[in-house]
């Protein structure tokens, strides 16, 4: 169930990353607003960056087990 919800964080992440873009692109915010809907795309960004460099050496290991430590997960 864990790497269920993983996912769907993941994937709640982007949508949100998608409606803050929209709403910057489309409506008249204030400095404060646009930099405060800046900041919170720029840390669910790195969090999702974060999410797939994990999942890649998750792979990684799963394929190739002598480049590295075997992780579990």
């Amino acid at each position: 169930m864990a790497k269920k919800k993983s996912q769907e964080a993941f994937e709640d992440k982007l949508q949100r990353i998608k409606s803050i873009a929209d709403t910057l692109q489309r409506e008249t915010l204030s400095i404060d607003e646009s930099m405060a809907l800046f900041k919170e795309a720029d840390e669910l960004i790195k969090n999702c960056r974060d999410f797939l460099e994990t999942a890649s050496l998750q792979v990684e290991t799963l394929i190739n087990p002598a480049t590295g430590e075997t992780q579990k997960f």
